[in-house]
């Protein structure tokens, strides 16, 4: 049964109702079940809207599996990112189980995960790891007239007096030297002397100018600009949008040296600012950046992943956007100061956008036994929970924090805080199981205290004027609401028993 749903789930299709015109995301869905799992990229999600009713369904419509479904959802937005998180009982099959469902939605992008652990299953659906990671970052692609790879530029695009020339020397291609346990093609850059002078082997995902003979000119550099339309042998623009702050540049790199010198190191450079006009070698002092990494030269060396965290902060009083990401890359980080055949290979890019919890509080004070690998917390409240006593601190620049809180039917409470990544990817949610607050005896109108008021309203309930808690209202016990209630209540408020 396990493997015929595992196999099955693969077509599915989730319906999610919610406040919103019709749209369907198509994306990826994977389904694991004990252990195995299957891909489908051609998944739907549907989201649609039906008497507000906050219902998510997922459909597997073969073979009597039946839908899955999640009603009466909770919700909560923040950051431009809205999140349900509830755990529910659900059918799968003809079984039931109890799941736990977290879904998040930011403009036309999706991603969603329900976990059913009795059943040992899990489904997982996204649409939007693309955009917001850099096109062609493990280089597979390489379809340009100009033999770069796609999304990414050398001399054979550059613009400049002496684009020609460099593009003949300086060369950027597809190699098969790859890190180990990886398969497919890298990126390596080489550089060549020229009459005596270095020219450094580069590559980006803005346009190179090479605009002079003089090495260190910066008359030579790297450019990215949102208004040029200029594009390259693919059609695409020298100009890459950004969607969110990522936290890490992750790289795998090597570097090689024509002549062995340690002083002579291999660079990455990547910025993040608001897409106007910006260069790399820089000509002045620019003002539009928002961010860049930390460190990116790269000694000469073997295949090494390398984690590059940004710096926001250094930026801040720039109070730049952040809507482009401009990256390069060279065999050394001096212009002309390298040597011929210098070679950086380049594979697998990944920016990486936090999502984590750090602190869980409530009223200040961090709960007991707080601890980020524990999802779940019991709380006892005087009271009815107020969510804005819960707190967090989180870590991811672009990073938000939700909070959702509904009542269960035994007059329990879930609160939910949960932290998603800017991307999406990473959603790591907090559950508070708060118990029904205790019933207090002679609260009859439930407002936290016993006072004169609660006589009337007792008073007004046996006369037929209207309804009152129990079981505060059954001051002496025998299940039923009569005059010596009353009399039982006036004695309280005396100080009586």
């Amino acid at each position: 049964m396990k493997k015929t749903f595992l196999t099955l789930c693969l077509a599915l299709t989730a319906v999610v109702t919610i406040n919103a015109a019709n749209q369907t995301y198509y994306g990826t869905s994977v389904v694991t079940n004990s252990g195995s799992t299957l891909t489908s990229n051609d998944a739907e999600v549907v989201i649609s809207e039906e008497n507000n009713l906050n219902a998510i369904t997922f459909i597997v419509s073969q073979f009597g599996i039946g839908n899955v479904t999640f009603e009466n959802l909770p919700s909560a937005t923040a950051g431009g990112i809205k999140v349900y998180s509830a755990e529910r009982d659900v059918v799968i099959g003809s079984q039931h189980h109890r799941a736990v469902l977290l879904v998040r939605t930011i403009d036309a992008m999706l991603t969603a995960n329900v976990v059913v652990p009795d059943a040992d299953i899990t489904i997982w659906f996204d649409n939007v790891y693309d955009h917001f990671q850099l096109p062609n970052s493990g280089f597979e692609a390489w379809t340009a007239s100009t033999g770069e790879p796609d999304r990414w530029h050398g001399f054979k695009s550059a613009g400049g007096t002496y684009a020609s020339t460099s593009a003949a020397l300086v060369k950027l291609e597809k190699s098969q030297d790859v890190r180990a346990g990886a398969t497919g093609y890298s990126a390596v850059m080489t550089a060549n002397s020229i009459i005596g002078i270095v020219a450094n082997g580069t590559m980006t995902n803005g346009r190179l100018m090479a605009g002079a003979m003089n090495a260190s000119s910066t008359s030579n550099h790297a450019e990215m600009d949102k208004t040029s339309t200029e594009t390259d042998a693919n059609g695409d623009l020298f100009y890459m949008p950004l969607y969110a702050k990522p936290d890490v540049f992750n790289v795998w790199m090597k570097y090689t040296q024509g002549t062995a010198n340690a002083n002579n190191k291999a660079s990455v450079s990547v910025k993040t600012f608001d897409g106007t006009y910006y260069q790399e070698p820089v000509d002045m002092v620019y003002t539009n950046l928002s961010g860049s990494i930390v460190g990116g030269q790269i000694p000469a060396g073997d295949w090494t992943h390398y984690s590059f965290p940004f710096d926001y902060d250094s930026y801040a009083a720039n109070g730049a956007a952040s809507e482009a990401i401009f990256v390069t890359f060279s065999t050394n980080g001096n212009p002309g100061q390298g040597s011929k055949n210098d070679a950086l290979y380049v594979d697998d890019m990944q920016l990486v956008y936090l999502g984590e919890m750090t602190d869980l509080r409530y009223q200040g004070t961090t709960i007991q036994g707080w601890n980020p690998a524990v999802k779940a917390y019991n709380m006892d409240i005087t009271g009815e929970p107020n969510l804005d006593d819960f707190t967090a601190a989180i870590e991811g620049v672009s990073a938000v924090l939700t909070k959702t809180m509904e009542q269960n039917a035994d007059g329990s409470y879930r609160i939910a805080l949960t932290v998603v990544s800017a991307d999406l990817q990473t959603a790591n949610c907090y559950v508070i199981n708060v118990a029904a607050p205790a019933a207090i005896i002679g609260d009859v109108d439930n407002d936290g205290s016993v006072t004169i008021g609660d006589v009337t309203t007792l008073i007004d309930c046996l006369l037929g004027g209207g309804e009152v808690i129990l079981p505060n209202a059954d001051l002496d016990g025998d299940s039923k609401i009569t005059i010596a209630d009353v009399t039982s209540l006036i004695d309280k408020l005396l100080g009586g028993n």
